[in-house]
C-alpha cells in the first residue's frame, strides 16, 4: 500500500471513510476518499465508494467518472454499472442510462432496480407498452417487501390509470424528487 501525505495508507484511509460515512460525516469521509484516490493506482473501492457519495451529493459527473474507472477495474461489477447508468439518468442521458441497465439485465435479469428505473425511463419516454413489459417483470419476479416491488405497482398504476405524466426532458426537479437510496454505500 502506498501512503498518503498524512501517512495513512489507502486501506486505512479507506476503512476511515467507511467510518465517517457510517457517523453520516459526509465531509469527512469525502476528505479521506480524496487522499486514498490521489495515490498512482487507487484502490477500486475506493472510487466505487467515493462515487456514490459523490452521487449523494449530487455531483453526477465526478460519480459518473468514478464508477466507470471502478468498472473499467472490474467490468463485472453489476451494482457500479446500474449506479453509472442512475448518474448518467441523473444527468438526462436517459440513452446511456438505458444501455448500462440493458447491460445488467442481461446478467441478471431480474435485477429489480434495475428493472424499475429502465421501466421509468422508459415511460418518460412515452414508450408505455415497454414500461410495462419491465414492471410486468419486476413484479413477477421480485418479493413482495422489495422496495422496487410497491415502487414498480405505484409506477404501473400510474401508467394504467392515465396519471403518469412524463417530463418532456429530465430536470433538476425531476432528478431530485427520485429516491436516492440506489447510491447508498454498502458498510
Amino acid at each position: 500500500m502506498s501512503s498518503s501525505q498524512n501517512g495513512f495508507d489507502a486501506d486505512e484511509l479507506l476503512a476511515l471513510a467507511r467510518l465517517a460515512i457510517e457517523r453520516n460525516d459526509i465531509e469527512s469521509a469525502l476528505a479521506k476518499l480524496k487522499q486514498a484516490l490521489a495515490v498512482e493506482k487507487p484502490l477500486a473501492e475506493a472510487q466505487s465508494m467515493a462515487a456514490r457519495v459523490y452521487a449523494q451529493l449530487g455531483l453526477f459527473e465526478r460519480a459518473k467518472d468514478l464508477f466507470a474507472a471502478y468498472i473499467a477495474q472490474q467490468p463485472d461489477a453489476l451494482v457500479e454499472r446500474f449506479q453509472l447508468g442512475m448518474a448518467h439518468f441523473d444527468l438526462g442521458e436517459i440513452d446511456a442510462a438505458l444501455q448500462l441497465w440493458d447491460a445488467v439485465l442481461k446478467k441478471d435479469p431480474v435485477h429489480p432496480p434495475a428493472l424499475f428505473y429502465s421501466a421509468l425511463a422508459l415511460a418518460q419516454r412515452n414508450k408505455l407498452s415497454d414500461a410495462k413489459l419491465s414492471l410486468d417483470k419486476l413484479l413477477q419476479s421480485a418479493a413482495a417487501d422489495n422496495l422496487y416491488f410497491g415502487r414498480g405497482k405505484d409506477l404501473l398504476n400510474a401508467i394504467n390509470s392515465g396519471q403518469f405524466a412524463a417530463p418532456q426532458t429530465a430536470t433538476t426537479k425531476t432528478r431530485k424528487a427520485m429516491p436516492k437510496d440506489v447510491y447508498q454505500v454498502e458498510h
